[in-house]
């Protein structure tokens, strides 16, 4: 099979949602898929390794792109001629962003009768929090519904990937009527218990607390900082924050005025490997996660998780216990399940084995099966039916639809039960 994967920041090695479109590039690759991939411009110079690359010009976005250029969400100037010759034989167009060049691509790809996938790896959610709208009313479903009417449009593309339930339920919820499969991004298998971690340098005796993710006011890095400022371990406890963004010189000065011990790194696969496995636990305290795929190694490598409750943190979904989520928010309800586990370290230890079990079936491998499953389902499509599908929770609801492909009327009832029930 022929498959052109559609991504702006296919080279940008500091955003997760590359990481994961790199990686099912390459294991679809192994398994014999000729792979092209469309995405902007970039100054690396790295071995393709038999991956077709198309590049094109960064667009300039006016006022707002220092902004996106922190966020490490560079955005591609589309070309028609240029898609279209890239979609010379291709069988399916997996879509990752919804921006102009996924747009596009969605437009010439539906022209040229090639099926399309979607992906929601960016939620209203992220777009509104970074351009500084959270808290206006009505920013967030505002954006829902522009993008559901400009990019997600029904008549280009007919089936989205969603990476967790929480955003499928979400989808559902602002009435995207494509049929929803729900993939993890899945987690390389180098993720794992180790017996031979080195400790980090002036960390004997400490307890090594970990979040990985850009450094960004999206992902609440502070709150980790605050909470660890008020833990009565504050003075045992080491924290690595692993990632690069513009808020690096605002955590320093937090973490001086909360007396952390703070530090930054920014590491390779088996140097953060290493440290999950040193680590007592990690921390995702963001407000807004479509997965995270960064915790899900961490509970691979037996790493405690403490999540945010969150009604968009679709990363709750691997809480094993109660006391690993907190009060989105909140420092004080952080710090209170810090506590917790530091306290309980015999309760900890029992619950690393747990969670790198549990991980075990978001494994990359199995995402890369769903992912196949979903394009040949894409190449025989089923008229008159709509349905969502969980291929990590073994979940499929189908149900007819009508003229206007959206769901009959006697089964939205049960549909709007589902979509509360999986978010």
């Amino acid at each position: 099979m022929k498959i052109a994967i559609v991504i702006d920041i296919y080279q940008d090695k500091g955003n997760g949602t590359s990481i994961s479109a790199r990686r099912f590039v390459e294991k679809l690759r192994d398994r014999g898929h000729q792979i092209v991939v469309l995405c902007t411009e970039s100054s690396e110079t790295t071995d393709n390794n038999g991956i077709s690359i198309v590049e094109f010009p960064i667009k300039k976005i006016p006022i707002f792109q220092k902004m996106i250029e922190s966020q490490h969400a560079i955005l591609a100037q589309p070309d028609d001629d240029k898609i279209r010759k890239a979609f010379d034989g291709v069988d399916v167009v997996h879509i990752y962003m919804p921006f102009f060049l996924g747009t596009r691509c969605a437009v010439i790809a539906h022209e040229m009768k090639i099926p399309v996938l979607g992906c929601y790896h960016i939620s209203a959610e992220n777009i509104t929090f970074n351009a500084g709208m959270k808290h206006l009313p009505g920013a967030t479903s505002a954006t829902y519904r522009y993008l559901r009417k400009h990019h997600y449009d029904n008549g280009f593309i007919h089936d989205i990937h969603c990476p967790s339930r929480c955003i499928a339920g979400t989808a559902a919820k602002y009435h995207y009527i494509q049929n929803l499969h729900i993939i993890s991004n899945g987690y390389d298998p180098n993720f794992r218990p180790i017996s031979d971690a080195e400790r980090p340098e002036n960390t004997n005796g400490k307890i090594i607390i970990t979040s990985v993710g850009r450094l960004t006011a999206e992902k609440r890095q502070d709150l980790i900082i605050r909470a660890i400022g008020k833990c009565k371990y504050n003075y045992k406890i080491v924290l690595y924050l692993a990632g690069k963004g513009p808020k690096k010189k605002y955590y320093e000065k937090l973490a001086e005025k909360y007396h952390v011990d703070l530090r930054f790194v920014f590491l390779n696969q088996s140097e953060l490997i290493n440290l999950l496995n040193c680590s007592y636990l990690f921390i995702q305290a963001s407000d807004v996660e479509t997965e995270s795929i960064s915790c899900l190694e961490a509970i691979a490598c037996g790493t405690v998780p403490i999540i945010s409750n969150s009604g968009m943190c679709a990363t709750k979904q691997f809480s094993l216990n109660k006391n690993s989520l907190f009060k989105k928010g909140s420092p004080h309800s952080l710090a209170k399940r810090i506590n917790y586990w530091i306290s309980k370290k015999e309760f900890h230890d029992e619950m690393t084995t747990q969670y790198a079990e549990f991980a075990k079936k978001f494994g990359i491998e199995h995402s890369i099966d769903s992912i196949i499953e979903v394009y040949n389902g894409l190449l025989s499509p089923k008229d008159g039916e709509y349905t969502i599908r969980d291929y990590n929770n073994a979940l499929t609801l189908t149900v007819q639809t009508d003229e206007h492909n959206r769901p009959k009327k006697e089964y939205r009832g049960i549909l709007k039960k589902l979509n509360k029930l999986i978010r």
